[in-house]
């Protein structure tokens, strides 16, 4: 996000959207030029609603506060002019109302509330969130499906299915993306890539099986034992303005005569703050999720570091990468291999590769990329007419 002082000066009067609150809260952690701006802006606000507190408006302090309405829309355009002329008459309007019905002189105006500011990154509301690794519980479903609309295309019929967080979980996810952010980003070379790059990382998806009336298996994304789909699946999604909200698309033949959604596994890719310590000389196995992982190795093969972790089996909870900190800087692996061998070892092995070394640091931090989660559900049924 580019520096925007009509967006900031939108942000302190409260007329932002969800979205662009988030965006420009996340904005202002990381620019200091905006954050003069912002308490600049925030100053001049007190500066009008401060006359609330006082009993009285008199004829030369309503001049005083138009010349002051006046200086600052100078600077605006005409959009920005009308909302602060508004804001300030109804200022005005309600200081004679305080007048009025605080005449009795031993009754005093209360003092309001102050404007709204940013949370501090330190406050108790954050802790939570900054002291080791978040946990989430995922047990229960965690996602809410629904059927935007079923349409006929040529031969086949298209069905879109809509795949979002459950309020808790979209709040949950909200708070990581803005600690990511403000852990995280400033050490990355461009900080709008990076924050897009962030927010398009959390993503959700469902397994699912569709059928006919007869109950008949049409199509499926997860292995159904006994069952036989009629035709192979094939599915393309794009996301939304909303963290982690993914709309799909799937299609069936006409003649199949789908008739219901069935959804089998819910799946995610989360962000999470957990972190561990390594020190490169004595390698040890570190829990992630009740999951132990182990660095298998670590070398330097042709200025390139080389790392591969492992962990035992498929879990539900896993980490989709590994990256590192060192000396306080984030660096994401530039090749990342992840396969996970049933037959050999029944172990889900981690291969990556970070550019640019040319000795093995003497100490780092290993944190996961994204999280992937899988939870197996009973089937939820959703109705295709």
């Amino acid at each position: 996000m580019k520096c925007d002082p009509n967006l900031l000066e939108d942000y302190v009067e409260g007329f932002l959207d969800e979205v662009e609150q988030k965006k420009t809260e996340a904005h202002l952690h990381l620019c200091e030029n905006c954050q003069r701006q912002f308490e600049q802006l925030v100053n001049e606000q007190k500066t009008l609603f401060a006359q609330l507190n006082k009993p009285m408006v008199t004829h030369s302090q309503e001049v005083a506060i138009m010349q002051r309405i006046q200086a600052i829309t100078k600077r605006k355009k005409s959009w920005y002019t009308l909302k602060i002329t508004v804001i300030s008459a109804a200022v005005i309007m309600l200081s004679f109302a305080f007048y009025y019905w605080n005449r009795t002189p031993i009754e005093v105006a209360q003092p309001i509330d102050k404007p709204t500011q940013l949370v501090e990154t330190n406050s108790s509301e954050q802790e939570e969130y900054l002291d080791g690794e978040q946990v989430i519980n995922y047990n229960k479903p965690f996602l809410d499906v629904s059927i935007d609309k079923v349409v006929e295309n040529g031969e086949n019929i298209d069905i879109q299915y809509r795949v979002k967080f459950k309020e808790q979980y979209q709040r949950d996810q909200d708070n990581l993306y803005n600690q990511h952010l403000h852990r995280y980003v400033a050490n990355l070379p461009k900080l709008d890539d990076a924050q897009d790059d962030f927010f398009g990382s959390v993503k959700s998806n469902v397994r699912f099986a569709i059928r006919d009336e007869a109950g008949q298996l049409i199509l499926a994304t997860k292995g159904i034992d006994g069952e036989q789909p009629m035709i192979s699946s094939t599915s393309s999604g794009h996301g939304t303005d909303v963290l982690g909200e993914m709309v799909y698309t799937t299609s069936v033949p006409k003649y199949t005569n789908p008739a219901t959604f069935e959804v089998l596994q819910m799946e995610a890719s989360v962000f999470d703050l957990f972190e561990t310590e390594v020190n490169t000389a004595q390698l040890q196995p570190f829990q992630f999720n009740n999951v132990t992982y182990t660095i298998d190795s670590l070398e330097i093969k042709q200025d390139t570091l080389h790392l591969q972790i492992s962990a035992e089996g498929d879990p539900e909870i896993l980490a989709e990468g590994w990256g590192m900190v060192i000396n306080n800087r984030l660096i994401y692996s530039d090749r990342t291999n992840v396969n996970f061998s049933e037959q050999t070892n029944n172990r889900t092995v981690y291969k990556l590769e970070f550019d640019n070394f040319e000795q093995i640091p003497a100490n780092l931090i290993l944190l996961p990329s994204t999280v992937k989660i899988k939870k197996q559900i009973d089937p939820i049924v959703l109705g295709l007419h």
